[in-house]
Parts: structure tokens; sequence; C-alpha cells
């Protein structure tokens, strides 16, 4: 049974401008639904902690603010007892499933 999902253009337009974005939202979706931590964020993509912030929140002219996974509302930000831990959002989880089906070709 063939669902329709309604993707808006810029989400699609900035996971696809940032591999690295890809690979946060893709982890974030294997582990849903627990969160995770910063540094453990970015050990398991292979990047710098500055970088996958800068994905998740925005960081200058290199990750802007508009595009980042928390503003574009597919990462979800808790702060309990004075950390801060990222979450996957339940509608992110049907964004990826449907873009890993229907742009498997894309998304490797």
């Amino acid at each position: 049974m063939n669902k329709l999902c309604y993707i808006d253009p810029h989400i699609l337009r900035a996971l696809n401008k940032s591999e690295l974005r890809k690979k946060v939202l893709f982890y974030l979706y294997r582990i849903y639904p627990n969160h995770t931590y910063l540094s453990e964020l970015a050990r398991a993509v292979k990047s710098d902690p500055s970088n996958v912030l800068g994905c998740l929140r925005g960081l200058g002219s290199r990750y802007k603010d508009n595009s980042s996974l928390v503003e574009m509302g597919l990462v979800e930000v808790i702060k309990n007892n004075g950390y801060t831990y990222y979450r996957l959002c339940d509608n992110a989880r049907e964004i990826v499933e449907y873009s890993r089906e229907h742009y498997q070709d894309y998304w490797k």
C-alpha cells in the first residue's frame, strides 16, 4: 500500500546539500526512540563535534540556522540535569522512511 507523504522541498534540499546532515538524521533514526549526546553522536557519524553541532543547530554561514535539523523540526533538543541530548522527532521518522524507500539511489 502506497502512502502519500509530503516532504518540504527545503528539507530535501538541506539534506541533499549536506552528507553530514543525512548521517546524523539516519543515525538518530536507527537509535530512535533513544536520545544521545553530542560527542557520542559525533563519534557515531565519524565527524568533529563542532560540525555535528553546526548541522544540528546551525553554525554561521557553513550551516545556516534555518537549514539546521533542529530548526527544520527533524531533531528535538532534550535538556536534563544540565545535559543536552538530541532525539529524532516523530515526523522525521516518516520523512526518513519515505526518503529511503523512494529515493534510495540518491540516499546512499
